[in-house]
């Protein structure tokens, strides 16, 4: 199922159309065709009325710079995908507390009733994002003076949480649509 936003802004090029001439010219359901049109006219790259579709001064704009439209959300959308998880918890928790380690996030994150083997997995998930949070700048590591590491929020970009990708070694921030290697 592949994503066909340009050419649909080529074929509006030479003038407006109809759903069911975008589908016959494009050789895919209207159904499909629809949804299209809805992401394109989402992103402010076509206009619609009555099922007659147009390109707009931004969708030709796009269109004559060579640029890639794509599906998804747009950057800095912040469409956070798991707003219930582990790391966004941490996350929101940081936003609050300002300055926390793992021992004073794992409540928040697990709830008073954990398991020890549950307990186990997100304190190694906690200090691997928050190790990548530091790499990627939005915290700092607090010096030690015998405890266990605690670090300080410098950088809050927004309310959604900034996403570790491991196998790829980034940190996406979905407020802004920055991604930091690390």
């Amino acid at each position: 199922m592949a994503w066909r936003g340009l050419d649909i802004l080529r074929l509006l090029a030479g003038g407006p159309k109809l759903t069911r001439e975008l589908a016959d010219a494009l050789g895919i359901p209207v159904e499909r065709a629809k949804e299209h049109c809805r992401r394109l006219k989402d992103k402010g790259l076509m206009q619609s009325a009555e099922g007659v579709h147009g390109i707009t001064a931004a969708g030709a704009q796009a269109l004559a710079g060579g640029a890639e439209v794509v599906s998804g959300p747009s950057k800095g959308g912040c469409a956070e995908r798991y707003k219930g998880s582990l790391r966004a918890k941490a996350w929101r928790g940081f936003r609050i507390r300002r300055k926390a380690g793992v021992d004073d996030l794992l409540p928040l994150v697990l709830g008073p009733e954990a398991k020890p083997e549950a307990e186990a997995k997100a304190r190694q998930n906690l200090d691997c994002y928050l190790r990548a949070l530091t790499k990627a700048g939005f915290l700092t590591e607090l010096p030690r003076r015998g405890g266990p590491a605690r670090w300080v929020l410098v950088r809050d970009s927004g309310p959604c949480a900034p996403a570790w990708n491991k196998a790829q070694r980034t940190v996406t921030d979905a407020n802004t649509g920055e991604v930091h290697h690390v």
